[in-house]
């Protein structure tokens, strides 16, 4: 299950409450896709609330993505107390042009704040 809401017109946020797989990060992709029709750049908050983290091949997809929209994303910020998500996201951050921070769970109105 997933809760997505927004706080500002060039933020979406998600709250993912089981594992980020291929299909999960497939529909993510598709809200994300709808919002750069109206607004870009955007940013982006994502949380790992089961802490079941992100499938590799769910973290290709999200690459893929973003060589394919370079400019769109101005900030990005995970929220998961999951080890290797947060790695992941330090990975990521040398490979978009976007600003990636990772923040854990108990840390997620400073990700908030740092969105807007």
């Amino acid at each position: 299950m997933e809760e997505t809401f927004t706080f500002a017109e060039n933020v979406i946020g998600f709250i993912v409450n089981e594992e980020i797989d291929q299909k999960k990060m497939e529909e993510i992709l598709a809200t994300i896709k709808d919002r750069l029709e109206v607004v870009s750049p955007i940013c982006l908050y994502l949380e790992d609330a089961s802490d079941e983290g992100i499938s590799i091949l769910a973290f290709l997809k999200t690459l893929e993505f973003h060589f394919s929209h370079p400019k769109d994303f101005e900030k990005i910020a995970v929220v998961t107390d999951d080890k290797l998500f947060k790695k992941s996201m330090e990975l990521k951050n040398l490979l978009v042009y976007a600003k990636v921070k990772s923040f854990e769970r108990k840390e997620r109105l400073s990700a908030m704040n740092w969105m807007i």
